[in-house]
């Protein structure tokens, strides 16, 4: 809609009466469709509701001779009236920069500069986001060996605490015999 809010300010309000807006691809889609699309454009402001607001038109491009001389005769019956950006260049003496059109013009670029470096921000915060994933998971990764490893460790040291206390208990059995035999000696 960019294109269409500069046609706006190079025409100004006053003169988007002349306007004709017109459709066409009509052999294309049904006619209810084509018709109901028709009424959106007329109605929603973030199509061409402002233009008709202020008088445009709107006319059918049937892809015909006939419909081509019906756009041209609604253009012909115009008063001719000074655009916005004629009024503003020559009796106005402005430069081309300091016009409405290109006021909007530069208004639109930077709405589009601030969406692109907030779509860059994005990015790089997903870059970011995947290297810290990628790096967590070589973590994880790591810990997950080391985990491996000190159940591993467990594992050994209870078969040799098992082996401790066998060899424990079989001592302290010797031991009870002996001091057995030795009392009854």
């Amino acid at each position: 809609m960019m294109n269409f809010k500069i046609f706006q300010k190079l025409c100004g309000k006053s003169t988007l009466r002349n306007a004709v807006i017109v459709t066409n691809m009509w052999g294309q889609v049904d006619l209810q469709v084509g018709e109901a699309r028709e009424d959106e454009l007329m109605r929603e402001d973030t199509f061409f509701k402002p233009v008709f607001d202020q008088g445009a038109r709107i006319a059918r491009n049937q892809n015909t001779v006939t419909s081509a001389q019906n756009i041209i005769r609604l253009v012909l019956n115009n008063r001719p009236l000074t655009l916005c950006i004629q009024r503003e260049l020559v009796n106005e003496h402005m430069d081309i920069y300091a016009t409405s059109a290109s006021k909007e013009l530069h208004r639109e670029i930077n709405a589009q500069v601030k969406k692109h470096q907030e779509e860059m921000r994005v990015v790089k915060e997903m870059r970011m986001l995947r290297e810290e994933t990628h790096v967590l998971k070589e973590e994880t990764h790591v810990l997950r060996e080391e985990v491996r490893l000190l159940k591993e460790e467990m594992r050994a040291m209870r078969v040799e605490n098992d082996e401790t206390r066998r060899k424990h208990e079989e001592t302290r059995m010797e031991l009870q015999k002996m001091q057995q035999e030795a009392e009854t000696r």
